[in-house]
């Protein structure tokens, strides 16, 4: 499975954003609805609200409050949690307390919902994920958007419904574009800022296949020549194309209507050759720059995919091995990502998308990282320049699966734990990119360097200890000693004497 299809997908929905249309429907005679069906409905959106209802019950007993102050950071946004239910004004600011928030969907149904988290003190992040042949499918049938192959030409009839994805069939985005607007303007015109919109649009052109586009007659033509020499020129054409349409027509309407607000994608990011971004089965990203997104959506996750490309099948793999496997996965799109925006667009944020345990091969048993190994990379990733986390908390029950409280748990521990050192959040320069080998047992550090201070946190992926030598100010290199538990040091800079260390 590819890396741009692990979120459910098509759009997540929420049946009370549907009542005011029902409404409608019935005065008008549009909608049918037998009682049997509506007997349905109704046992639907209890069975809905009585998982949200346990969801925030559990938040609220089981998840303890910050004890360092947020600020104006981001609080955390899970992927699910209490849907779209609109919550209570006490609600809300329980889960503020906790460093968590709601996220609602992108229908001006929300706006009620969303004057509660405003008025509660949260700030308005709408979500939404689609997939498949969206937006394409908003310009009418696939013959207006598809390959468009010869009828006597003989292919699999799942080809003439995919788009062609050349650069000249935008009807649907720009459809898509409008309806954002309309929606966005009815936020604003309700008094509502919107602060967030971060986004989960993983369908086409960033899945085209090569050899439908390149059978096609009508896509050839449309295509630069280039694009289609082989399928590794059309794998950067589509990856390109696909975040150039995003920018286009749904970060730049947003930012019309809401100027500052925080735009993103799932895996949108900085790549550059040198520093260029991977999948989760090895596949290098092409060349991608800053675009309209005001920050970056990078993946950390435990994915099982990685796991069954690079793994060695004739090798018992043991605690360790899984965990530095998947510690270099989890720093490697966070790192490059970074230290692409650091060098080439230092005004771009970044929010990744993080989770320990993702699973896209149920029927093939794999590892994962150990639980203690996951909080500790937790601290690395906040320490190379992020701004805030989308925890991708699923698991085989849902929001309350057990796996996927450990997910909240986790990020939300580690996220009181590194507001400890807000003040290097917020105005330190990243000190160190670096991905670990997968295939080695090294020390793993992290940090951030203000003008007299920085943090450093490591550990060790062996046994006993290994030194490493840092250099938090130029000429002023110190010697630490990891361990396999991690420690955080900070320096203080003493003019040309070497740096008071503390650690802990």
């Amino acid at each position: 499975m590819s890396e741009t299809m692990a979120h459910p997908l098509p759009q997540r929905f929420s049946p009370l954003s549907m009542i005011p249309w029902i409404i409608l429907g019935l005065w008008f005679g549009a909608i049918p609805i037998t009682l049997a069906g509506e007997a349905g409905a109704l046992r639907g959106q209890a069975t809905i609200e009585a998982s949200a209802q346990a969801w925030l019950d559990w938040v609220q007993n089981q998840v303890p409050p910050l004890q360092h102050e947020r600020g104006k950071r981001w609080p955390l946004l899970t992927w699910l949690g209490p849907e779209h239910l609109p919550l209570t004004p006490e609600q809300v600011k329980m889960l503020l307390a906790r460093g968590l928030t709601q996220h609602i969907e992108i229908n001006a149904a929300m706006i009620p919902a969303a004057k509660i988290l405003a008025e509660a003190g949260s700030p308005v992040i709408l979500m939404e994920g689609r997939g498949g042949n969206w937006p394409y499918s908003l310009a009418g049938e696939p013959k207006v958007w598809g390959h468009n192959y010869p009828e006597s030409m003989q292919v699999p009839e799942s080809w003439r419904s995919k788009p062609e994805p050349s650069m000249g069939i935008f009807q649907g985005w720009a459809m898509a574009a409008e309806q954002l607007r309309t929606t966005l303007k009815a936020f604003k015109s309700s008094g509502i800022k919107v602060d967030g919109l971060w986004l989960d649009y993983e369908g086409q052109p960033s899945q085209a296949a090569y050899r439908p586009a390149l059978l096609s007659p009508q896509t050839r033509a449309m295509l630069p020549k280039k694009a289609l020499q082989d399928e590794k020129s059309f794998a950067m054409y589509r990856r390109q194309l696909w975040l150039q349409l995003l920018s286009a027509y749904v970060a730049a309407p947003a930012r019309e209507i809401f100027p500052d607000v925080s735009v993103t994608n799932w895996v949108a990011t900085l790549s550059t050759p040198e520093h260029a971004l991977k999948g989760w089965s090895d596949n290098v990203h092409p060349l991608s720059g800053p675009t309209l997104f005001t920050h970056s959506a990078p993946l950390a996750y435990g994915v099982d995919t990685f796991f069954l490309t690079v793994r060695d099948q004739k090798k018992l793999w043991d605690d360790a091995q899984v965990d530095r496997l998947f510690t270099h996965l989890l720093l490697r799109q966070v790192s490059e990502d970074a230290f692409n925006r650091n060098h080439f667009a230092p005004h771009v944020g970044s929010l990744p998308w993080v989770a320990r345990r993702v699973v896209d091969h149920p029927k093939k048993p794999t590892p994962a990282m150990r639980r203690s190994t996951y909080r500790e990379v937790l601290r690395h990733l906040w320490l190379r320049g992020i701004d805030g986390m989308q925890v991708f908390n699923v698991g085989p029950q849902g929001a309350n699966d057990p796996l996927a409280k450990e997910e909240i748990l986790d990020t939300q521990q580690i996220y009181d734990e590194m507001l400890a050192y807000s003040s290097f959040l917020e105005t330190g320069q990243v000190m160190n990119f670096k991905v670990s080998d997968p295939w080695k047992t090294e020390v793993v550090w992290s940090g951030l360097q203000k003008t007299d201070q920085a943090v450093v946190r490591l550990f060790f992926q062996g046994e006993g200890t290994k030194t490493v030598k840092i250099e938090p100010w130029p000429g002023q290199s110190v010697e630490l000693t990891a361990t396999s538990i991690g420690k955080t040091c900070i320096f203080t800079r003493m003019g040309e004497k070497l740096p008071k260390m503390d650690c802990e």
